[in-house]
């Protein structure tokens, strides 16, 4: 588990940056594998309501496993328990009870894994998306019109 966390992450029009953090996480729970993994969450205009969560398997082929997730499913994971499908995400204490880590559960049918990772430095990522995008204008950056036609069917039409 690392807080040493690094921002990057291509410039938008106006100069604002979508921010992309790059840290290390710890497997909880397995007994073969990498004790830790490379994990970078990404936060793109494209797709304002969603983080995208990479974890990086194979350090050396750069083999990696995305997961989508809501950023305000994350963002709340960060105060609390959040989710109840095959994401959920929960800040936990140390043995003194301060909160310094935050736990993130994968569930699939073959199995779960559960990982933890810098409380702070997933924190400080997610109020610069927000910076960039506040909480309820992620509506603002989507394109409606292209999004009915493609409900619709009519392609990249709109009506």
């Amino acid at each position: 588990m690392s807080d040493r966390s690094a921002f990057a992450g291509p410039g938008t029009r106006d100069g604002r940056v979508p921010p992309v953090l790059v840290t290390t996480v710890r497997r909880l729970f397995v007994p073969t594998g990498p004790d830790t993994l490379r994990c970078r969450l990404r936060y793109t205009l494209d797709d304002p309501y969603a983080v995208a969560l990479d974890l990086f398997v194979d350090p050396v082929t750069d083999l990696r496993v995305t997961w989508i997730v809501s950023r305000e499913l994350l963002d709340r994971g960060t105060r609390g328990a959040s989710g109840v499908g095959d994401f959920r995400v929960r800040p936990v204490g140390d043995r003194y009870g301060a909160a310094g880590a935050l736990r993130l559960t994968l569930l699939r049918p073959e199995g779960r894994v559960c990982l933890e990772t810098g409380l702070s430095g997933v924190r400080r990522w997610l109020d610069a998306t927000y910076a960039l995008v506040p909480a309820g204008h992620e509506s603002r950056l989507l394109d409606w019109d292209a999004l009915e036609a493609a409900l619709l069917g009519r392609g990249g039409q709109s009506a």
